[in-house]
């Protein structure tokens, strides 16, 4: 995966070159409207029209600062404090993949959780739906794990042989497949699967 992407990357390039900035009260009308629709309405049937239409704002202004309505979700939801990605600097290797974990399996709860596999959903059929998902959520889950894990190879917690790519797979892929398949992601799984997932790490 490339290095993270940067937020609000999706300034169209006309505007950029025309030198009209995006105007930040429209900006929080648009994100803000869009998440008020989510609360009782799926991703899927949500559309620009709607967004458009609570924001007060006009279609054009709309896709003039995004591409389509899954960057515009996208950002509405990952950009909110529930979704930081910030920790404290773990002791450890393994407290910081154990940390990402937990961080993780929270995000996940709930009304967040069904939100994100709603993204995830729509996102099997639309290559480009996949990539924002990709650059604004999982980028930097990966990097940090990527961090974490290499860090461990390199002071013994994990073994060397270990492949990174792999071990990252082992950490993300239970929690997503809880998440998709409505399996809670409760304080039991989150103990177990850091059990087995650091053993795992260690072998």
């Amino acid at each position: 995966m490339q290095e993270n992407i940067q937020q609000n990357q999706y300034v169209d390039n006309e505007s950029k070159k025309s030198g009209r900035p995006r105007s930040e009260s429209s900006r929080r009308s648009i994100l803000d409207a869009t998440r008020r629709l989510l609360t009782h309405n799926s991703v899927q049937k949500l559309s620009i029209e709607a967004i458009a239409k609570k924001a007060g704002v006009g279609k054009t202004t709309i896709y003039r600062w995004w591409p389509n309505k899954s960057a515009v979700i996208m950002e509405a939801i990952f950009t909110q404090p529930a979704f930081n990605n910030v920790m404290p600097t773990p002791r450890n290797a393994v407290q910081g993949v154990t940390m990402q974990l937990d961080k993780l399996c929270r995000q996940m709860a709930g009304k967040n959780g069904r939100l994100v596999a709603e993204i995830i959903g729509e996102a099997q059929s639309s290559p480009e739906a996949l990539q924002v998902f990709t650059d604004t959520y999982l980028q930097d889950r990966y990097n940090t794990l990527s961090s974490y894990i290499d860090g461990g190879k390199q002071t013994g917690e994990f073994s060397e042989e270990l492949d990174t790519d792999s071990a990252i797979d082992v950490v993300l892929g239970p929690v997503f497949f809880r998440l998709i398949s409505g399996q809670e992601l409760d304080d039991a799984f989150i103990k177990d699967m850091t059990t087995m997932l650091i053993k795992s790490l260690k072998a």
